[in-house]
């Protein structure tokens, strides 16, 4: 599920980001401790490259100025 990183699996915080969950009365919370080989790490890392990349575009469209 996309949600807000709290920086878990070393996700940048404040980024929205899909995580495992589970969802208990109304509230979800990330899923700690799964290992993550290096494969998945590498696709991780390349999806949350992408996502502060749009994030910035984003805004440069909004602000007029790219961050990064």
């Amino acid at each position: 599920m996309g949600v807000y990183s709290d920086g878990s699996y070393e996700i940048q915080p404040g980024l929205v980001y899909s995580f495992p969950v589970t969802c208990e009365k109304g509230k979800w919370s990330i899923v700690q401790g799964l290992k993550i080989d290096e494969f998945s790490r590498a696709k991780m890392d390349a999806t949350a490259k992408e996502l502060v990349e749009e994030k910035s575009l984003a805004y440069s469209g909004l602000l007029g100025v790219i961050f990064f």
